[in-house]
């Protein structure tokens, strides 16, 4: 399951992740980052999975996911994985982007890192329905 929110004076999209990470969490963002797209155009992202208590998602599928063109294209990315397992994922994810010519995302522990990173000092994200 996962929750979308926009900070619209940073132009920088939130996906929090939490339960039990699926493959059909990420059909289904596929799907909102879509729409999201067609309402605000890009955006900057944060992928924030520091509330999944367990990983369901057979990393061949991140594998396969990682080789198709992103829906936020050429836009920063930064994955929060405090969680060994899913941070080892990312890894593996980040660089099978860019050797598939798509932007790596960075990735980091906690979601104060990537606010630095993106440079949020003050962050005014909204939930999207």
């Amino acid at each position: 399951m996962f929750r979308l929110s926009f900070d619209t004076n940073h132009r920088v999209l939130l996906v929090q992740f939490e339960g039990v990470l699926a493959s059909e969490d990420f059909e289904g963002l596929d799907n909102a980052l879509l729409a999201f797209v067609s309402r605000h155009g890009l955006a900057r992202g944060i992928l924030d999975f520091s509330s999944v208590q367990a990983n369901a998602v057979p990393q061949s599928f991140l594998v396969w996911r990682a080789r198709l063109p992103q829906i936020l294209l050429g836009q920063e990315r930064i994955i929060v994985a405090p969680q060994q397992e899913i941070y080892e994922l990312a890894c593996i994810y980040a660089s099978q982007q860019r050797d598939f010519g798509n932007l790596k995302g960075r990735i980091v522990r906690a979601l104060g890192d990537a606010y630095h990173l993106l440079d949020i000092e003050q962050s005014n994200f909204r939930p999207l329905h």
